[in-house]
């Protein structure tokens, strides 16, 4: 890995490789996040007693709360700085994996996961400006690299879920665990973060919906975003229900598609020169849709692996790609194309819950591999994605 050299550092004492570093490994706690609460959710679902349709009306929970906390996130970044704004935004998403172990019913994990919306929407944000910002700063494209330690802390958060299930430990247990071990390095990365300046000029030109250029990329990060909750929220009931495997193998699926997810985008700052944006977005959809299409017609366990294998190098490079475009617009604009992804977030996750309650799980992935083909045909038509 190359790294930039120690000039242009916005702190003294702080190289600009320590920032990359940080920025990294603040993107690996939000993959461990999302992963620790993926391998789990058999557990949760029978612990909260929940059904396709309660699944995803909590899911909406979360939903509402990644797209009511936005504006206030765009105004806090712009207060205080993102590497400020990252740091109250990650503490209240590491803690609400505490109560989403012991909601009782979908009511309280509703409410729950609401609180991990707006945790998630924050961070997720606050830590993106900061990859724009070493961009920017040093000329050269580095948020793939950035966005693949989501996907080190996706394997990393699978792997331990498959483990804490196969070995029967409970829900509790595993994410207290989880919990406390994120935030001593959360709170350990935070001098080494890059500063990243308020704006009192973007503050008051304040939170807007996309539009112009923006507006396929918002559309594009609506569609993506419906696929990788919809993989991330049921593919461990894939596993299980469709599949036909036990609890305690169930998350390798959704290791398979981690891993796959990783791999791509360590390669992704070199090919995108090479292929361009929408050439690598375009051939990965087809990629996805088709590993989605080949573990829904052979559920067997090596088959189906294979398949979201494909479909985790398919959809790998998306997000890195949007928000490396969106953010040359600047931290409104990256907040306001984030915004469309997670209404796409919100809005898919009912969907899916009445087609899998309706039509099984084969409806609900079928429907994803729809969102994939659509994310290449998008891709074709935002003109700030380059060629």
């Amino acid at each position: 890995m190359k790294f930039i050299s120690s000039a242009g550092s916005d702190k003294p004492g702080v190289t600009p490789k320590q920032q990359l570093i940080a920025t990294c490994a603040a993107f690996f706690i939000l993959g461990v996040v999302f992963a620790t609460w993926a391998s789990r959710i058999p557990a949760i679902r029978d612990a909260s007693m929940l059904t396709p349709v309660t699944l995803g009306y909590a899911l909406l929970g979360r939903g509402m709360g990644t797209i009511l906390i936005m504006p206030a996130v765009t105004g806090l970044i712009h207060r205080v700085g993102p590497k400020k704004a990252s740091m109250f935004f990650g503490v209240l998403l590491i803690l609400s994996l505490i109560p989403m172990a012991v909601a009782p019913d979908w009511t309280i994990l509703t409410v729950v996961l609401f609180v991990t919306g707006a945790g998630a929407s924050g961070y997720n944000i606050s830590i993106n400006a900061l990859g724009s910002k070493i961009e920017a700063s040093t000329g050269r494209s580095h948020m793939s690299k950035i966005h693949s330690w989501f996907g080190v802390g996706n394997v990393a958060g699978a792997l331990a879920g498959t483990a804490m299930a196969s070995q029967e430990f409970s829900v509790s247990l595993h994410f207290w665990g989880t919990a406390t071990l994120l935030l001593v390095i959360l709170m350990g990365l935070y001098r080494y973060l890059p500063e990243g300046g308020k704006d009192p000029k973007a503050l008051k030109a304040g939170f807007k919906l996309p539009h112009g250029g923006l507006l396929w990329l918002g559309v594009i990060c609506f569609v993506a975003a419906s696929i990788e909750d919809s993989i991330m929220n049921w593919v461990t009931l894939f596993f299980t229900d469709y599949v036909g495997t036990t609890e305690g193998l169930a998350p390798i699926g959704y290791s398979a598609y981690a891993v796959s997810m990783l791999i791509m985008r360590l390669a992704g700052d070199r090919l995108k020169p090479r292929f361009g944006a929408k050439a690598l977005i375009t051939s990965g959809s087809v990629i996805a849709a088709s590993g989605v299409l080949i573990s829904i017609l052979s559920p067997n366990l090596i088959v189906a692996s294979v398949g979201f294998v494909m479909a985790g190098a398919g959809v790998a490079l998306t997000f890195p790609m949007i928000f490396s475009a969106a953010g040359k617009e600047g931290a409104v604009a990256l907040a306001t194309v984030a915004t469309m992804g997670a209404l796409g977030g919100m809005v898919s996750q009912p969907v899916m819950g009445y087609l899998v309650d309706n039509f099984t799980l084969t409806g609900g992935f079928i429907f994803i591999c729809i969102c994939m083909l659509a994310v290449g045909g998008g891709s074709q038509k935002a003109r700030l994605l380059k060629k």
